[in-house]
Order: C-alpha cells, then sequence, then structure tokens
C-alpha cells in the first residue's frame, strides 16, 4: 500500500483502483451472473443462496464465489490483499463474497458510518497506524456509471462522531458521492463509510461482485447465510484456503 493510498484511504474510506482485472475474468464473472438470474433457487450451485427476497429490481445472491470455479481468482487479487494486509494490521480473513443484480429504479439504501459504533464494522486509526474491522472489495461487472445507479458514499463517514441526520434514500443524502467505475476497475472500502448507491436510471442491468475482509478472528458473516461450506474451501488452492481460514491466535 503506497503513502498515497494510505493517506487517501484514511481520508475518504475509500480507494478507486483502474483497470486491475483481466477481461477475461469479468466476462467470465457477467456470463456467470446472468446464467443465475435465469435460475430458479433450486438450481443454484451448491452454497449459492438467496439470501433475500427476489424483487424486480434486485438480485442478492450470497457466497457467490461458489458458483463457479473462475471467481476464485476474486480471492486474492495482489493489488486488493496489499491494501486489506496494511488496514487489517497483517491479520485478515475473506469473511464472506456476495453478489447484487440490479435493474429498473433499484437502488442499495445509505447504511453505516462511524456513528453510531458497529460492533463487525469499526474503523480507527491511531498514529500511522489505521484499522478497519470490515474491508470490502467492489467489482464492477457491467454497468457502473452514474446512471446504472453505481455505488455511492459520503466521503468521511467512516469518522463521524455523530448521527447521520437524514433518511436511508440516496436522494435524502447532501453529501452523497456516486463512484462510477469501469468493469476491471476495483473499488476498496472500510464498511464504516456510509454507502449505497445511487439510482438506476438507465434501467440496464447492474452487476456487482463483493468480496468482502474481516480481521482474522471473525467468524462468518452468517446473518445472509454467508458462510462459506466445506466443500467450497476444499475447492481452492493452500494460498487461497489460507485467505479463508478463521485465525484465532
Amino acid at each position: 500500500m503506497t503513502e498515497e493510498q494510505l493517506y487517501l484511504f484514511d481520508l475518504q474510506g475509500y480507494l478507486i483502483l483502474k483497470n486491475v482485472l483481466s477481461p477475461a475474468l469479468v466476462e467470465a464473472a457477467g456470463e456467470i451472473m446472468e446464467r443465475l438470474e435465469a435460475l430458479e433457487p433450486e438450481d443454484y450451485p451448491e452454497s449459492v443462496v438467496q439470501s433475500k427476497p427476489r424483487t424486480d429490481s434486485e438480485l442478492y445472491l450470497s457466497n457467490i464465489l461458489a458458483a463457479d470455479e473462475r471467481l476464485h481468482a476474486l480471492i486474492d487479487v495482489s493489488e486488493v490483499i496489499d491494501i486489506i494486509r496494511e488496514v487489517s494490521l497483517g491479520l485478515f480473513r475473506l469473511n464472506h463474497s456476495y453478489s447484487i443484480s440490479h435493474w429498473g429504479a433499484g437502488y442499495t439504501a445509505m447504511h453505516m458510518g462511524g456513528t453510531p459504533i458497529h460492533p463487525k464494522a469499526t474503523y480507527m486509526c491511531h498514529g500511522s497506524q489505521v484499522f478497519s474491522l470490515l474491508t470490502k472489495s467492489i467489482f464492477p461487472i457491467c454497468n457502473h456509471d452514474v446512471e446504472d445507479g453505481c455505488f455511492a458514499v459520503i466521503p468521511g463517514s467512516h469518522k463521524a462522531n455523530f448521527r447521520r441526520p437524514w433518511g436511508d434514500h440516496p436522494d435524502d443524502n447532501p453529501p452523497l458521492v456516486p463512484l462510477p467505475a469501469k468493469p476491471g476497475d476495483i473499488i476498496v472500502f472500510t464498511e464504516a463509510l456510509t454507502h449505497g448507491s445511487v439510482i438506476n436510471t438507465s434501467r440496464r442491468t447492474r452487476r456487482t461482485i463483493y468480496c468482502c475482509y474481516s480481521a482474522g478472528y471473525m467468524p462468518d458473516w452468517t446473518k445472509l447465510n454467508l458462510s462459506f461450506s466445506d466443500s467450497f474451501i476444499d475447492q481452492l488452492s493452500p494460498e487461497r484456503r489460507e485467505i479463508v481460514r478463521l485465525k484465532i491466535d
């Protein structure tokens, strides 16, 4: 992690890494997501779960990395791991993964922030060290411009000392900043940052994959069935298995 990246991550709560993933990997991810969108839940690959009811505007799939072994490459993207290692003080694991497909006027409501403190998503800085309890990498797979309802944040809100005084709809949050990105780019952010998306007005399908890294000792995020199966872990290389492993020491 460079000095500039560290400064911006602490200042903003996020970084945008440009043109990191190969076109082949992005294309494969898009094909996988499109295939899953056409399936009934009972036909999903093992451990891939529709953890929220599907709506006319959104499909949320937990454990997306288990859908196809080609997605395993998202576990250990070196540009991401360098950042995660720094902001986790070297003790981290891949805690969970999921995907979101948005259609129509879909959006993700605003959530998180520095206050109130969240037991699974806190951020702190002491001297030259930062610590983010949960840090996510976002992989835009297709249509991640502003009109497509791209990811959006309130910069610096991961260190806010007061509750956000607005509602959860994106239009109700004046400081909200859209973060348009292209397929192949990666957005890395601390979960303590207030985030969500703007509204999809293009009505094009927006596809996004998330890999979520926690402190190494944090168990799987099971609220939305976000838990790695033994069969998925067994498919991984030893190096990737080590990234997923719960670390109790």
